[in-house]
């Protein structure tokens, strides 16, 4: 059954990439700085940008335009970024971890542009200036 077969992918690349994953901290900010600040290239040329944390965490803070779906609803991104496996998706969490283990699953289902954030705070700490 190919259902069957993509969720145990899934839940393989998503073990996998939980013990490969390593949250940077620098100056007390969980995530990377420099992964952050590619990120906001990314999202300044219009990049889908998903916040993979809960709806709690969300509701306490997240970055404008994001879509909150958390990590553990992978059907759902897959559906809001839709067939084009080349679009540019920016996903973020607290610290990385989640957004990795997104990231890493997406890539083992084919999608080239899915790019790994960081944290919310990351973010923050790297947001551009506003002219």
């Amino acid at each position: 059954n190919r259902t069957r077969t993509i969720t145990i992918l899934t839940f393989f690349l998503l073990a996998f990439a939980a013990v490969a994953q390593q949250t940077i901290t620098r100056g007390g900010v969980p995530g990377d700085l420099d992964a952050a600040t590619e990120g906001w290239k990314m999202i300044e040329s219009g990049a889908l940008l998903i916040d993979v944390r809960s709806g709690g965490e969300y509701a306490g803070g997240h970055i404008e335009n994001s879509t909150n779906i958390p990590h553990t609803e992978l059907d759902e991104i897959v559906k809001l970024i839709g067939p084009d496996k080349d679009r540019p998706v920016v996903l973020y969490c607290r610290s990385g971890n989640r957004s990795g283990r997104v990231t890493a699953a997406l890539e083992g289902l084919g999608y080239t542009a899915a790019f790994n954030a960081t944290g919310w705070e990351a973010l923050e700490a790297t947001r551009p200036a506003s002219d």
